[in-house]
Formats: structure tokens, C-alpha cells, sequence
């Protein structure tokens, strides 16, 4: 608070005309956020000039860091020409075809605006496509804000029923009437749990959607056992399975389906797709994308103004070609440094932790472990964890308000060694 005056006082001018003073739930923290002037390469800029190095990137999105010159001058050059048509643009061509090449489970794609739109598409694609209405998600999956999906996210596990038999909890309020008889909740990493309910339900079920690293509850990454069980499982059944790689598109270049193996039929992305622009995607077998086809009668409606905006796509363009194996694989290589260094300082100060993550992605969790599913990580720390975000913010490191975070290739070992060592003197001050 003392040194970020600034913020506070246009936090409390926001909140005149904005619920808490913001638009997303997301990125706020008490006692207020911390409101961002400017942001280059790995550094964030606040409103009273303290400079932070950036470990969360937009919520994950700015894989190339903030500002680069590559996606800058494809935006430029195309705002030049139109911010917007009223007709497709070459752009989103050449995105869907980068995008349909690296991702194994695309044939064809659409765009969206967000990852919300992505993943509502997707379930709704698969109930066209099956006829049938409901869906299973994991327990602590984050899809988005539609009404389907905001059903047992964040919950208190102790309103959830059983852990062998959850129940679905609403998340929001305001959801319509009947959006929790649709959605059947299964434990993550329990093959033998979630495959016992996904059966019990199986001639009802439309679709199985997860994360393969659940991203919001912390960077929990799946068991590839499970995701198995769940590709077999819809084989079986007739439903379809949905990964929500709006986040896990980081892993590898063809997201976590290529990381682990195991192909879905249909996948939702956001986020890195569109280099820092509003961006969300949604693709699979090309059966199934036909019913978007207005050639064919278009079974499903699909709209929106700013879909494929080509300022969009052509940012989109020009961070996928950056975006190479050699990439990827660095930034895995400095992430695994980061989590490795973070698990030394918590043993040397006897501070039980669980360090999560794949690729360029990390959760840090109080606690004993193992952590495989939503539950155990709610029984995780929070207190701690919230007094050790606020002590990062002061030594200037930006991170999600519970701990997660994603690499940028702007971020070197130098960065990650300077974030090692500030959270050693942080965690220290809170145990001493």
C-alpha cells in the first residue's frame, strides 16, 4: 500500500462506475489491484512506476513476453489496412492452417473471441452431434462463464457430496433452471471413480470435457492413465471428448494431446492463439465441424462480429511462428529450473510444498502432498499462499493472486534465478 498510492486512488475511482472496480474476477486481490500503466518484454509497469518481472503473463497468454516486435509489426501492418471486415480475411486462413497442422485432433476449425465461446461450442457441437444433452466435467474444471460450465468450480468441497460421488454445485448465481441436472461431476486423475460415474450415466451423456493441466485450481497436470480412460470411454459410450486447451496449448506445439498422446475429438483454445488479442478457437473431426457448414444448411448457429478479426489473426500467425520445438522446449527446460528452485528453498526452510506444472507452467501449493484432483488441492494453504503473493508483489515478481504462473521466452535464467531468490527471502519472513 505505501508504494502504490496510485493504484488505490484510481481502484476507488473505479469502483464508482465498476462492481469492485474492475471486469474480471480473475486478477483481483485485496486489499486492491494493481493497476498497469505499461508492460514490455518481462517487465510490468504499475500506475506509480514500480516495475515487476511478469511470471503469470496475462493469465498465460503472453508466451512471447509483452510487446513482440514479430506480432507488433503483423498488427501494425494490418491496422493499416482495416480493423475490421465485414467478408473473411487471409489471416484466418493461415491461422487455421498453422493451427490445423501442429494440433492433432483438428481437422477443421473456428474462431471465437474467447475461450468461453470456445468450450460452448464445443459442448454444443456435441449435442447436435450425439443428441444428447448432458455432459460430464471434471470437479474444479474451469471452462469459462457460460451457464454450463460454471457448476462445481471453486466450491467448498464439504457441499459437494461425496468424493466418490460428487455433486454438481452452482458456481454462479443466476444460472437457469435445470443447468445443474445437466452436468454429471467426476473426481480428475481417479480412473477408477470417474470411469464407474461416467458409466452410470453413459447413455446420456453428450460429451466429457477436462483440462489436461488443470489451469485455474493450480496447474494440476492430468494422469495420462486417465485421459486414456477417458478417450476409451467415449469410444465405448458414443459421447465425445473435449480437452479445454485454452491453457495446456502452451505444453507443446500441438498442445497437451500431443504432450501426452492421447487425441480428442474436439479441443477449445484461447489465449496464446492471438498473441495478447481477444482470441478463442474451437475444432475437431471434420464430421462433427460440418454442422457449422452454411453450405450444408449450417445446424448450428454461429455468429459474431469480431470473429477472425484479422488484426487477430495476424498476430495469431506471427507468434505461432515463433513458436517452435526449440521454443518450447527452452521454456520447459527454464520452468523446470523455476519449480526445481522453488522446491529447494521450501526444503532447506522445512516448509512442506507441492510444486506443479507442464511446459512453461507452474502452481506452488502449501502443503503435503500428493495433489491429484480439486480436493486435495482446497485443503492446501491459502492462507499462506496469499501472504506470500502479496510478499512477491513487494519484491517485484507478478504472479497469480494463488500461485500460479506461466514462462515468457523473455524471461531468461537470470530472471528465474532473481524470482528463486525472492521467494526464498519472502517464504522466510513468513515463517519466521
Amino acid at each position: 500500500m505505501e508504494t502504490t498510492p496510485q493504484s488505490r486512488a484510481i481502484w476507488e475511482e473505479a469502483c464508482r462506475y465498476l462492481p469492485d472496480g474492475d471486469s474480471r474476477h480473475s486478477i483481483f486481490w485485496n486489499p486492491y489491484p494493481i493497476f498497469t500503466e505499461s508492460a514490455r518484454g518481462a517487465v510490468v509497469t504499475d500506475a506509480d512506476g514500480v516495475e515487476r518481472l511478469d511470471f503469470i503473463n496475462t493469465m498465460t497468454t503472453m508466451i512471447l513476453g509483452h510487446g513482440p516486435a514479430p506480432v507488433l509489426d503483423a498488427a501494425r501492418q494490418q491496422m493499416e489496412l482495416g480493423l475490421a471486415y465485414n467478408s473473411p480475411n487471409r489471416h484466418q486462413v493461415a491461422l487455421a492452417r498453422l493451427l490445423c497442422e501442429r494440433i492433432p485432433s483438428f481437422d477443421q476449425v473456428r474462431f471465437t473471441n474467447s475461450g468461453t465461446e470456445a468450450t460452448l461450442n464445443t459442448i454444443r457441437a456435441a449435442r447436435a452431434f450425439t443428441g444428447r444433452s448432458k455432459f460430464a466435467k471434471v470437479e474444479g474444471g474451469y471452462h469459462g462463464t457460460h451457464d454450463a460450465v460454471l457448476v462445481s468450480l471453486r466450491i467448498d468441497p464439504s457441499a459437494a457430496g461425496a468424493y466418490d460421488h460428487p455433486e454438481p454445485v452452482a458456481s454462479s448465481a443466476g444460472l437457469a433452471d435445470g443447468v445443474l441436472d445437466q452436468a454429471v461431476i467426476v473426481p480428475y486423475n481417479d480412473v477408477e471413480v470417474a470411469r464407474r460415474i461416467l458409466d452410470e450415466n453413459r447413455e446420456d451423456l453428450a460429451a466429457v470435457i477436462v483440462e489436461p493441466v488443470m489451469g485455474s485450481v493450480g496447474m494440476l497436470p492430468a494422469d495420462p492413465a486417465y485421459l486414456t480412460m477417458l478417450r476409451d470411454f467415449a469410444d465405448d459410450s458414443g459421447a465425445l471428448l473435449i480437452f479445454d486447451e485454452v491453457i495446456s496449448f502452451r505444453v507443446a506445439p500441438g498442445g497437451a494431446q500431443e504432450y501426452y498422446g492421447v487425441t480428442p475429438d474436439m479441443t477449445a483454445l484461447g489465449k496464446i492463439i492471438g498473441g495478447g488479442f481477444p482470441v478463442g478457437a474451437f475444432g475437431g473431426r471434420s464430421d462433427i465441424m460440418a454442422q457449422y457448414s452454411p453450405v450444408n444448411g449450417a445446424a448450428i448457429a454461429h455468429g459474431g462480429t469480431f470473429n477472425a478479426n484479422p488484426v487477430t489473426m495476424a498476430a495469431g500467425v506471427a507468434t505461432l511462428n515463433e513458436l517452435t520445438p526449440t521454443v518450447y522446449r527452452r521454456l520447459a527446460e527454464l520452468t523446470e529450473m523455476l519449480r526445481q528452485g522453488i522446491r529447494q528453498v521450501c526444503s532447506e526452510l522445512e516448509q512442506p510444498v507441492v510444486v506443479t506444472g507442464a511446459g512453461s507452467l507452474f502452481g506452488i501449493h502449501f502443503g503435503h502432498g500428493p495433489l491429484n484432483h480439486y480436493r486435495d488441492i482446497a485443503s492446501t494453504d491459502k492462507d499462506l499462499a496469499g501472504r506470500v503473493f502479496i510478499g512477491m508483489l513487494n519484491e517485484g515478481f507478478l504472479l497469480a493472486s494463488n500461485l500460479v504462473g506461466a514462462l515468457s521466452t523473455s524471461l531468461g535464467e537470470v530472471e528465474v534465478d532473481a524470482f528463486v531468490r525472492g521467494f526464498r527471502r519472502v517464504l522466510q519472513r513468513q515463517l519466521d
